[in-house]
């Protein structure tokens, strides 16, 4: 029973670092909490395999190797409204209702307001801001077929 507790308590305070994390843009501090719960969770997986848990030594083990790879990180500070409505960023040809969803749009906006967002995603994901070339050409196309 202690174990458990201490299991929960370790994944209730990643769940509120990670939170903590999402708000600040610090690369650095991102990775030095991935690491260092990597580290934690790695060594509390190793005490318990050595006590002959073989099972919760296991999962420990496996949420140290996500810390550390960072998967666990993006599956705590996910956002789950967004990942459920995500617009379909393949190469087929990109409808209206697409194009509205990549421009945070909805209903008939007039050419002032898709060109406002339009500006306001780009400065968010211009391959200059950190953003990809993908996505940027996905936003200059999602703005021509609106417009």
């Amino acid at each position: 029973m202690p174990f458990i507790l201490t299991l929960a308590g370790f994944v209730f305070l990643l769940y509120m670092i990670a939170r903590f994390l999402k708000q600040s843009k610090s690369e650095k501090l991102n990775r030095l909490f991935r690491i260092g719960f990597a580290v934690i969770l790695g060594l509390l997986a190793f005490l318990i395999l050595v006590r002959g848990n073989i099972a919760v030594g296991g999962i420990l083990g496996l949420l140290s190797f996500l810390s550390a790879q960072g998967s666990l990180w993006t599956f705590f500070t996910s956002d789950p409204s967004v990942s459920s409505g995500r617009p379909n960023l393949s190469n087929s040809p990109m409808t209206r209702t697409e194009a509205l969803d990549i421009l945070e749009l909805s209903g008939h906006p007039g050419s002032s307001e898709i060109k406002d967002a339009h500006h306001r995603m780009m400065l968010k994901y211009h391959p200059d801001q950190g953003g990809s070339d993908y996505f940027a050409s996905k936003l200059n196309q999602a703005r021509d077929i609106l417009l």
